[in-house]
């Protein structure tokens, strides 16, 4: 073994036993600013999502951001649930789950909290499918209290649908989709229309991002329903206006990657509040604890 191979692997312990650190300080327990629905009054639901977290155990800057976006997410006084929208970790590696959901676990920032599977999290294109998705199974079902029989699965959180899409195979810039996954959907969509019930489907990538089906498969499901709104990311943009936008007639949003980023600042993400007659969206820095100005949308 050489000098550097040695030197890195030293660099690589000292930064995992420092994010290790991290996880397990006192200020592990501190909640965020205080934020409340617009009218909490009239509040159905609200959901506080955020994307691309890629949690590494070699880099403490991106765990203690992902900290600081949970304690940031526990100051929502009216929130029901947390969403995270895949590449929760980089390297579908064992300790950056642990680091992940025991992350979650050690601040606990809603009440409910809701993990979908994004390309990083399988590996981004290696090992085996299967394993990754039995171990998201596994810890979504010991860390976080939700069993799903699969990567893909539903929740009715105060009359809403939550819907979480899955990839199905390796990938890394597609969302490989079975005909078994889209009937799944299609049957969910029908028992909420049913209902007159609000639909949030969550998926890591972007809804025309598709392979094994047709890439317009999600577009022709989704916009038959009025009350639908498809939140995703991937992309790692900005969070601007431009990530607030339609395809065929279903209303999309792209979160920014909310830790880690030389491109513009962490922390960022949206708050969902679900009333009677409209569902409301602002972007939120959890981080900076502030509402991101100019970006309040309502469907």
């Amino acid at each position: 073994m050489d000098i550097q191979t040695i030197f890195n692997f030293a660099k690589d312990l000292i930064a995992t036993v420092l994010t290790l650190l991290m996880m397990l300080s006192p200020a592990f327990d501190s909640t965020g600013a205080k934020y409340t629905a617009e009218k909490p009054e009239e509040l159905v639901a609200s959901f506080a999502v955020v994307s691309d977290i890629h949690v590494e155990t070699n880099n403490p800057t991106s765990f203690n951001n992902f900290k600081a976006v949970l304690e940031g997410i526990k100051g929502g006084e009216d929130v029901d649930a947390a969403v995270y929208t895949g590449d929760n970790v980089m390297n579908g590696q064992l300790l950056e789950n642990l680091f992940f959901y025991l992350g979650i676990r050690g601040v606990m920032p809603a009440e409910k909290n809701f993990a979908v599977m994004g390309n990083h999290d399988i590996g981004n294109g290696t090992g085996d499918y299967l394993d990754h998705k039995n171990n998201f199974i596994t810890n979504n079902r010991l860390f976080l209290g939700n069993n799903v029989g699969e990567g893909y699965y539903y929740r009715v959180v105060n009359g809403c649908y939550m819907i979480f899409l899955s990839l199905e195979d390796l990938t890394v810039n597609t969302s490989i989709m079975s005909e078994e996954q889209l009937n799944w959907f299609a049957g969910v969509l029908d028992e909420a229309k049913a209902k007159n019930a609000p639909i949030v489907v969550f998926n890591h990538h972007p809804i025309n991002y598709l392979e094994g089906v047709p890439a317009d498969s999600l577009i022709n499901l989704c916009k038959g329903y009025d009350k639908l709104i498809y939140v995703h990311g991937h992309i790692h943009d900005d969070l601007g206006e431009d990530n607030f936008y339609n395809v065929g007639g279903v209303d999309c949003i792209n979160l920014p990657r909310c830790t880690e980023t030389v491109d513009y600042a962490a922390g960022d993400g949206i708050v969902i509040e679900v009333y009677e007659n409209e569902i409301v969206v602002r972007g939120r820095d959890f981080i900076k604890g502030e509402w991101i100005e100019g970006l309040r949308y309502s469907y």
